[in-house]
């Protein structure tokens, strides 16, 4: 690790958070009353093992149809509408395609053909014990393309649907003609980040300390749903579709190992391989204005984008596409049309 942290940024940063470990301590600690922590090591799953698909029922939304689509092995689950030029919207966590409801009707009605995946092990798609890395979830966007039958489509990319959006971008650009990031951070972010930003990014380490037990505990997700919303709140119905989903096993185990996954490996990669990498597909990023998670992040897209624009939406927290979603919908529209 200490030989990965060659800049002086990335010094910094490792020397303000080792003078801070009280704080990252003590915010995990605040989780103690959801439940014990378990280390990641508990965290189920042998490598390579499918687990069964979400048993919930299936939200209706007017318009809108369901598809599966084998991807590595595993059923992914997708909803879809609309006709015209492919549009696929990925989810964060801890919800699933469920998330767009509010943009799906706007954008199919726009002229495109709107796809909205569940992430492998979220949702309503299969799960396996592995394949959560950045760059495994971002060959599932193209691979799901690929079973589609779609040679090149636009990207629409929300938390951790941004990470992999993201990365699908870098990897395969002539698969991406446009993304739009939502409440996400670039892949240079271990770079560019200011330590105080780090440090509210702590349900990176609870999770990846936390294990499954944690990433299934319902009043840990729940206090995520309810802190990193801004403007309004989710329905009682909406925030027990999400929490039922997410705190699932599968869909547990999914969440740690992406998370664990991020601290212990992704994130030093960045660092060494990823930052140097120009990101060439035309992209713009969204952050809410009070969203803790992305505040504070640096636009340094010149740097490090060939066609890059980073915007921030005023009133709204993480779930941007929920909090405001006319304006998120003509934002996109006009993005993608250009």
């Amino acid at each position: 690790m200490h030989r990965v942290l060659k800049n002086s940024h990335a010094a910094n940063i490792a020397a303000t958070i080792r003078r801070h470990d009280h704080i990252l301590t003590n915010t995990i600690g605040r989780i103690a009353r959801y439940g014990r922590i378990y280390y990641a090591s508990d965290i189920g799953s042998k490598e390579g093992v499918r687990m069964s698909t979400n048993p919930l029922p299936m939200p209706h939304i007017d318009g809108v149809s369901h598809g599966y689509a084998t991807v590595d092995g595993l059923r992914i689950h997708y909803a879809y509408a609309g006709v015209g030029a492919p549009l696929v919207l990925l989810h964060g966590w801890p919800q699933h395609w469920y998330a767009w409801r509010e943009l799906i009707s706007p954008l199919s009605t726009r002229g495109y053909r709107v796809i909205c995946p569940d992430i492998r092990g979220l949702g309503w798609s299969e799960s396996a014990g592995g394949g959560y890395s950045l760059g495994r979830l971002g060959a599932d966007i193209i691979e799901l393309l690929d079973v589609l039958g779609i040679e090149r489509a636009r990207l629409v990319g929300h938390d951790m649907g941004g990470a992999a959006g993201y990365r699908a971008c870098l990897d395969y650009p002539e698969r991406i003609d446009r993304f739009v990031a939502l409440a996400t951070a670039p892949p240079w972010m271990p770079l560019t980040t200011p330590p105080g930003l780090l440090l509210r990014l702590w349900h990176f380490f609870a999770l990846a300390i936390g294990g499954r037990r944690l990433a299934g505990s319902p009043g840990f997700v729940a206090g995520r749903l309810r802190e990193w919303r801004h403007n309004g709140t989710f329905t009682s119905d909406e925030a027990e579709l999400y929490l039922q989903a997410s705190t699932a096993p599968e869909a547990a185990v999914a969440a740690a190992r992406y998370y664990r996954g991020l601290v212990s490996r992704e994130v030093p990669a960045l660092m060494v391989r990823h930052s140097k990498r120009r990101l060439r597909v035309p992209t713009l990023q969204l952050n809410g204005e009070f969203d803790s998670l992305t505040r504070g992040l640096p636009d340094l897209s010149s740097k490090y984008a060939e066609d890059m624009v980073m915007e921030t939406v005023s009133g709204v927290g993480h779930f941007i596409a929920e909090e405001r979603p006319d304006w998120v919908a003509s934002r996109i529209g006009r993005f993608m049309s250009i």
